[in-house]
């Protein structure tokens, strides 16, 4: 049996499709940084909480600390983060953006800049205000948290990440 859709059914609809539209569109806009959103992500958390332990950020992004390890592994082999034992808990460790990565989440702002100009080049400034406004409530009423995406829990391990990396580096 056909029945018609009803508008909130194709405003939901509308919403994933716009919503995985921007997931391929900044994934591709990191990809000359060597970066997956999740690290554009981490990074930016870090940042704004210098010295979290790792435990805290994997409670933040709502994501088991064990998948974690793996991410922050691969961003402190690049020189983007560096890992100190905790100064109050020796069980803990400490995270804290390098220069280095600094200097790449400048890059991560960029990009990120070019993704909202990309994404709402349809939309007039006043348009895009209210969008983000009513995205923003929809966000609250659904519990998510502000500035950090809710598919950390499906972020890929290390080797799935490592052989996206290597495909991507040989074509």
């Amino acid at each position: 049996m056909n029945r018609k859709q009803t508008e909130s059914d194709r405003t939901a609809f509308l919403l994933s499709q716009v919503g995985g539209r921007a997931a391929q569109e900044f994934t591709r806009l990191l990809q000359p940084l060597g970066l997956a959103p999740a690290d554009a992500g981490i990074l930016r958390l870090v940042s704004r909480s210098d010295g979290i332990s790792q435990q805290a950020l994997a409670g933040t992004l709502n994501m088991h600390a064990s998948r974690l390890v793996g991410l922050i592994d691969d961003l402190e082999s690049r020189g983007l983060l560096v890992r100190k034992v905790h100064p109050s808990d020796r069980r803990l460790y400490s995270l804290s953006v390098t220069a280095e990565g600094k200097k790449t989440l400048l890059s991560i702002r960029k990009a990120a800049e070019e993704h909202n100009r990309l994404m709402c080049a349809a939309l007039t400034a006043t348009e895009a205000e209210t969008l983000r406004t009513l995205l923003t409530k929809i966000a609250q009423e659904q519990g998510l948290s502000a500035g950090v995406h809710p598919g950390y829990r499906s972020v890929p391990t290390k080797a799935k990440k490592l052989a996206t990396r290597q495909k991507t580096a040989s074509k």
